[in-house]
């Protein structure tokens, strides 16, 4: 029973520390088609505009804005990227499960 219990505390404290993270990136030229990414659950989310932030840019090779990268403790997921009308086709119900999709390979 202590080892069940150890076991139990164990998988919580990894699942709370690892931290899956949403970083929105576009720019100031393309804030019409900003992307709100505030209703996504259980991640950290950050907004970042380019201009400001060119070394982001070339460490997540932003090439296209707007563009939405998943991390699973710093490592990249998942990244959703606009099309050709500088537009994110992706919905935010895409984006939540693969965020959940995340958090549940963590159980296997």
């Amino acid at each position: 029973m202590k080892g069940f219990i150890t076991l139990i505390i164990s998988s919580l404290f990894f699942i709370s520390y690892s931290q899956v993270s949403v970083i929105h990136f576009n720019s100031e030229w393309n804030a019409d088609n900003n992307y709100d990414i505030s209703i996504l659950k259980d991640c950290e989310k950050s907004d970042v505009v380019i201009c400001h932030n060119p070394e982001l840019q070339e460490k997540y090779n932003i090439f296209s804005v707007p563009t939405i990268v998943v991390l699973d403790n710093d490592i990249e997921i998942a990244r959703f990227e606009a099309n050709i009308m500088m537009q994110l086709e992706a919905t935010k119900k895409e984006i939540q499960n693969t965020i959940d999709q995340i958090y549940l390979a963590k159980f296997e």
